[in-house]
C-alpha cells in the first residue's frame, strides 16, 4: 500500500554555497567520505538548486542553518539570513553564536532574532572545548543565559547529542545531560539531533519524560533505525520524533523515502515528517 504523502519539513539542513569547499577542516572530510558525498560538498548549491531539490523531494520547508566550526564561519548568521530571503516561504532560518564569550554572543542572538528574524538556535557542545579533552556539556552555566534568552523568544533550540563527525571527543554529547536542562527549563523547546546516536534509547526516554524534548533524525536515515526506535516513532513517542536530513550530508528524496518505507501509520508519517516540527518551530502550517 502506498502511504499519503505530505509536504515535509525538514528540521536540520544548510546550504553550502559554491566556493566554501576550502573553509571546511581535514577533520570533516573523513565524514563526507564515509557518507559517500564528498563531492556535494566540494561543489556546493544555490539556494535556487537546494528548492528545486526540495520541490522534487515533496519537502514544503526548511531549517537552514548557520554554521561554525571552532573558529570558523562556514556559513555566518547573515549568509544563513540572506538565504532565507531568496525563499522565505520556503526555507526558516537557524543560527549560532559562540557561547564560549557571553556577552557578543547574546547580542547577537538578539540580533538574529529582532533583526534577522531567526527562529532556532544550533549548539554544538563539542565546538566548546580545547578539541582533545570533553567539552563543558549542555548543563554547564555558560549556556544558561541562552536558554533563558530562547525561553524569553519562544524560539526552540537544537542541541548536538551523540557522537561527534569531526574528530573530538564525544562524551558532552551524551543525552542525559539534557535531562537537567529540560527540567531547569520547562518552557524551552529542546530538539536533541541526530538521534543521539548511539545513546539513542537515552534521547527516547528523554523525549518520552519530558513535554519540551524532541528527538531530532538529521544525519541518520531511516533505514538505519533501531528497532527500539522504530517502535518508539510509532507508539508512545510519535509526538516527538522530528525529521530532519543534515543536508547536504543526507539528501531530501531518499531520506523522506526511508521513513514512508518503514510501514508506519500514514498518521505516524505526518507527525515524524510534518506535524511535530510545525508546532516545535512554530510554523503557521
Amino acid at each position: 500500500m502506498t502511504s499519503e504523502r505530505v509536504g515535509a519539513i525538514d528540521a536540520w539542513m544548510s546550504i553550502m554555497a559554491p566556493g566554501t569547499a576550502d573553509l571546511w577542516p581535514d577533520s570533516f572530510w573523513h565524514i563526507f567520505r564515509k557518507y559517500g558525498v564528498e563531492e556535494r560538498f566540494r561543489r556546493g548549491f544555490s539556494v535556487d538548486e537546494v528548492i528545486a531539490e526540495m520541490d522534487g523531494a515533496g519537502v514544503d520547508i526548511g531549517v537552514a542553518s548557520s554554521f561554525k566550526f571552532l573558529d570558523t564561519w562556514l556559513i555566518d548568521n547573515d549568509e544563513a539570513a540572506r538565504q532565507v530571503s531568496q525563499a522565505p516561504d520556503r526555507l526558516i532560518g537557524c543560527f549560532t553564536v559562540d557561547i564560549r564569550d557571553p556577552m557578543p554572543a547574546m547580542r547577537e542572538l538578539r540580533r538574529c532574532v529582532e533583526e534577522l528574524g531567526m527562529r532556532a538556535l544550533r549548539l554544538e557542545p563539542y565546538q566548546y572545548g580545547d578539541g582533545r579533552t570533553t567539552a563543558p556539556p549542555p548543563t554547564d552555566r555558560m549556556y544558561w543565559p541562552f536558554y533563558v534568552a530562547c525561553c524569553e523568544y519562544d524560539i526552540p533550540v537544537a542541541i548536538q547529542v551523540g557522537h561527534t563527525g569531526p574528530l573530538l571527543p564525544s562524551e558532552c554529547g551524551r543525552p542525559i545531560y539534557l535531562d537537567e536542562v529540560a527540567l531547569t527549563f520547562p518552557e524551552l523547546k529542546i530538539l536533541g539531533t541526530h538521534v543521539g546516536d548511539p545513546w539513542a534509547d537515552e534521547m527516547m526516554i528523554l523525549a518520552w519524560k519530558h513535554p519540551n524534548v524532541y528527538v531530532e533524525t538529521s544525519a541518520r536515515p531511516a533505514r538505519y533505525w533501531t528497532q527500539a526506535l522504530r517502535d518508539f516513532a510509532s507508539g508512545r513517542g510519535q509526538d516527538k520524533v522530528v525529521w530532519g536530513t543534515d543536508y547536504p550530508l543526507l539528501p531530501f528524496d531518499r531520506t523522506l523515502e526511508d521513513v514512508y518505507s518503514c510501514g508506519f501509520s500514514d498518521e505516524v508519517n505526518r507527525k515524524i515528517v510534518r506535524d511535530n516540527a510545525v508546532r516545535v518551530f512554530g510554523i503557521d502550517a
